[in-house]
């Protein structure tokens, strides 16, 4: 299949909006990346289910990310819970330790950015480490995959994962079923790859200084799992494979930086905050 196909297929919507001329201006475009918690695993055993991993240890990060562009701004993902800040221990579960030294709302505040002047919010999936302060922005307009939604909002799911987000089930929302550009320019692009959970997603931003980037949500979770092509245990194996198998077409299509948002080295080799990308 060549390449033109290829960007239709994958992306499901016109090859116009794609190769769309970018003339609002790329500059105005920025990427940052804020700290939203930590991971010690003690036991990577659940980050795969054909046992590469039992018995290892594993240290993980949790950035949030903030693209602004002039027609407003997009918060991808929102952490874990600010409330975990205050406890000096942070909280186990498991062989999952988790932590956080500063606060969501505080690192916005030092872009000049109460929660309600955030336009848009979209999560990469439901997980509380990726919707911990969501409930803050209920007055942004929620991006979401409409299986995401149906996931995030059963019942079951949300006595397991809704705290932090419960109030988005009645925000002003646009859904999506495979891509959804944020900002109908190509800039910014929401793309669905499920198999984490049912409506799970990435983001393409088109940056004019650093490239193209392609942040992986929970597609891959540490470098090694793209590299011997693991999972998490509770991954739908197929649609995942499905999944990852797009996102490397889109990868080299793109020609984009990867970004797994939980791989230390990755979040190390950002710019800090309040710094960012162009």
């Amino acid at each position: 299949m060549n390449y033109i196909k290829l960007i239709v297929i994958t992306l499901g919507f016109s090859l116009s909006v794609l190769l769309a001329d970018r003339a609002l201006g790329d500059s105005d475009l920025k990427l940052y990346t804020m700290e939203c918690g930590t991971f010690d695993v003690a036991d990577m055993k659940d980050l795969s289910g054909t046992g590469e991993y039992d018995g290892q240890q594993l240290e993980m990060v949790n950035p949030c990310f903030l693209v602004r562009h002039p027609k407003g701004d997009l918060l991808w993902d929102t952490g874990l819970s600010d409330s975990l800040v205050d406890k000096v221990d942070g909280e186990v579960s498991g062989v999952w330790h988790a932590k956080s030294r500063i606060k969501l709302l505080d690192q916005l505040a030092r872009l000049g950015l109460a929660p309600n002047e955030i336009e848009y919010l979209s999560l990469s999936h439901a997980h509380p480490d990726h919707s911990g302060n969501a409930n803050s922005f209920a007055s942004a307009t929620f991006i979401v995959n409409e299986l995401e939604y149906k996931y995030m909002f059963s019942e079951q799911i949300k006595s397991y994962f809704g705290d932090g987000y419960s109030q988005l089930e009645t925000a002003k929302m646009v859904t999506f079923t495979e891509a959804h550009d944020v900002f109908d320019d190509g800039s910014v692009i929401i793309q669905s790859m499920p198999g984490h959970t049912p409506g799970s997603s990435v983001l393409l931003i088109r940056l004019q200084e650093a490239g193209n980037i392609l942040l992986t949500g929970d597609l891959y979770v540490h470098a090694r799992a793209r590299k011997l092509k693991t999972m998490h245990r509770y991954n739908d194996r197929q649609v995942t494979l499905d999944s990852r198998e797009k996102f490397e077409a889109l990868v080299k299509l793109e020609g984009a930086r990867v970004i797994i948002q939980h791989e230390r080295d990755d979040f190390a080799n950002l710019p800090q905050f309040p710094a960012f990308l162009d």
